[in-house]
């Protein structure tokens, strides 16, 4: 009987652990493969990767650049615009999002809508919904905004060389699906996941 009560309570207890935690909460980290990681890690530089990965997304695919023989390298091991990467998340229904590094080359313009968000990695960066192509001040994501699904988010490489971004839709992704899937609050959560791969 009472080896009984003690494995109800056992049970009983896995259960409300298991409830409690996110449905869709998955380990960025644990995502990538041990020859991905090393892939990342053979760049020389911190690899920022979401902690937060949601659910049903897996890496489709991982794009290496490396410095170029012969240049140069900072103390940060950043060449002129190397090394970088580019990691894919992809889900069932095609939907994609980009986590990527870059030594430098940037500018561009800003989002039609902005929200300024604090993150444990980059400090204070910018997450962005469209491109404001007329060059005028960003409106603000309001609450309605930030629970819509969004086609274009994205936050501008942000760092100290190298910059580490972040995109729902990618200019050499060409096989994943435009359509709007993310909310900015989701995006937001990934984010403010972003830790570096040990």
């Amino acid at each position: 009987m009472k080896y009984t009560i003690c494995l109800s309570l056992a049970v009983s207890i896995t259960s409300l652990i298991t409830s409690t935690l996110p449905a869709h909460a998955q380990t960025g980290h644990s995502l990538l493969s041990d020859s991905q990681k090393a892939s990342l890690k053979s760049l020389g530089i911190k690899v920022a990767i979401p902690k937060y990965v949601p659910q049903g997304f897996r890496v489709a695919t991982i794009r290496t650049e490396p410095c170029r023989d012969g240049e140069r390298a900072d103390a940060n091991g950043v060449c002129r615009f190397r090394p970088g990467y580019t990691v894919l998340y992809r889900n069932a229904q095609n939907h994609c999002f980009v986590v990527n590094a870059i030594g430098g080359g940037l500018g561009g313009p800003g989002g039609q809508y902005t929200r300024l968000v604090n993150t444990k990695l980059l400090g204070s960066v910018d997450v962005n919904i469209g491109i404001d192509k007329d060059g005028g001040e960003p409106k603000p994501i309001t609450s309605a905004i930030a629970n819509t699904p969004q086609k274009k988010l994205w936050i501008f490489p942000a760092g100290n060389s190298p910059f580490y971004a972040m995109s729902t839709v990618d200019d050499w992704v060409d096989t994943c699906s435009a359509r709007a899937y993310m909310t900015p609050n989701e995006f937001i959560k990934i984010v403010q996941s972003l830790d570096w791969l040990p």
